[in-house]
């Protein structure tokens, strides 16, 4: 309830930020943590796993149980007949009279005793397999976060690129101007009018082409956080000014071996096994059982003639009962159990050294994008460089059209380039938290 009232509260406050005529289509700012939190309270995917958790907790319940008596009683009603008494040789048959209606009320109790702790342990692997759905949870819930962010940043990098197609589409407005005024004063041929235009033409769909993945990658992440469609999800602009400040390796892979929800399923789903060798073995052991019962009935059929009267009788004992098949059944079982609590410790084994290799291979791309950056933005001003020698040269009439093509799609992809490497260093930042569990 607490979580459905913040979702209310958090999209009335979208909807609150501008006037209802223009709500067809409402621009919001969405900061990195309010998707982190929309994502952890209304992704459908999360849902499910939360699902998993109660039906999880359920059966731990169900299985204390276990622990209490086993109670039973009966109440029964019926008619009975006359019985007939044939004497040896059937020569002849006697009807006896007796009374026709019969009644019993019976109530019996019974406790387990002794099972070789059978019942403890199929509530610890219960308890286990709840505490292997909560991390379940976790883990799906860093993988939505991770999802979430990655939509995130694409549609960053969506409008960033729009941006830089957008100022190339008005500086080829104006170069495209001066074209045609040169063309007009004989000065170029029309073929340099064309190619530009073409590349304008060419532009303009790029923009296009970007607008429908900004519909798309905006449609994923608002049925994703629970939010209406008609939101256009605006990114935070000043999350490029935070700039993570990240340690050394050796860090990272020591908080993963504690923190990594799979390691630590892994971890679990050895216990669990462990707990199923321990059950398995019991199943050699005698059941040591008490029982209580009392039982009322009418009429009294022991005694001639009949009695239309109550009996009433009870009883109180210990039951003590055996497999004997168990001798040569239990060790097979056995071995099974214990091959697959040795599957399981391989399994835990084999998520750690996975678990490093993750976290060497992210910290590795964390830095290779800061690299990028730095890299980028020097190809970025080389090539803006590039773009105006080239320019004054062919308005000069010192250089070809293909050139200052040239030079401008070279300018061109080095901004979109640079315009998303800073993205790239969060987005790297935040996949290495999320290989050490702390997304």
């Amino acid at each position: 309830m607490k979580k459905i009232i913040t979702i209310f509260l958090i999209t009335s406050s979208i909807l609150a930020a501008v006037p209802l005529h223009a709500q067809d289509s409402i621009r919001r700012v969405l900061t990195l943590p309010e998707i982190f939190r929309l994502t952890e309270m209304a992704n459908p995917s999360l849902k499910v796993a939360a699902a998993g958790v109660a039906v999880a907790r359920q059966n731990t319940e169900v299985a204390k149980l276990q622990q209490l008596p086993a109670l039973n009683a009966s109440l029964g009603a019926g008619y009975i007949g006359n019985p007939v008494i044939i004497d040896r040789n059937f020569s002849s048959a006697t009807d006896v009279a007796m009374p026709h209606f019969s009644n019993s009320f019976a109530l019996q109790a019974s406790q387990l005793i002794f099972k070789g702790h059978q019942v403890k342990n199929n509530i610890a692997a219960a308890g286990l397999r709840e505490q292997l759905a909560v991390l379940s949870l976790e883990k799906n819930t860093q993988d939505m976060k991770l999802l979430s962010a990655g939509n995130y940043f694409d549609l960053y990098k969506l409008y960033n690129q729009r941006s830089v197609y957008t100022d190339n589409i008005a500086l080829a407005n104006e170069r495209l101007k001066n074209i045609r005024r040169m063309h007009s004063e004989g000065m170029v041929t029309r073929n340099d009018v064309i190619r530009n235009e073409l590349l304008l033409s060419n532009l303009r769909l790029a923009v296009n082409v970007i607008d429908n993945n900004i519909n798309i990658l905006n449609k994923q992440l608002t049925t994703a956080l629970g939010l209406p469609d008609a939101l256009l999800i605006q990114p935070d602009t000043t999350l490029l000014d935070t700039h993570p400040q990240v340690n050394g390796l050796a860090y990272y892979q020591s908080l993963a071996l504690g923190q990594q929800p799979d390691i630590r399923m892994a971890a679990k789903s050895t216990e669990i096994a462990e707990a199923g060798l321990k059950i398995t073995k019991a199943e050699r052991l005698p059941t040591l059982s008490a029982y209580a019962g009392n039982n009322l009935s009418r009429p009294v059929t022991t005694v001639n003639p009949v009695l239309d009267a109550y009996a009433n009788g009870w009883q109180a004992g210990l039951t003590l009962t055996f497999n004997l098949s168990s001798i040569y059944t239990s060790p097979k079982h056995i071995r099974q159990a214990e091959l697959q609590v040795a599957r399981q410790r391989d399994a835990e084994t084999e998520r750690i050294q996975a678990a490093g290799v993750t976290v060497n291979a992210a910290y590795v791309k964390h830095n290779e994008a800061i690299t990028q950056w730095h890299t980028l933005e020097q190809n970025m001003q080389l090539a803006d460089e590039n773009y105006r020698i080239i320019e004054k040269k062919y308005l000069n009439q010192l250089a070809l059209a293909v050139d200052l093509l040239d030079a401008t799609n070279a300018k061109l992809d080095a901004e979109l380039q640079y315009t998303n490497a800073e993205i790239n260093i969060l987005y790297t930042y935040y996949q290495l938290l999320k290989t050490t569990g702390q997304l």
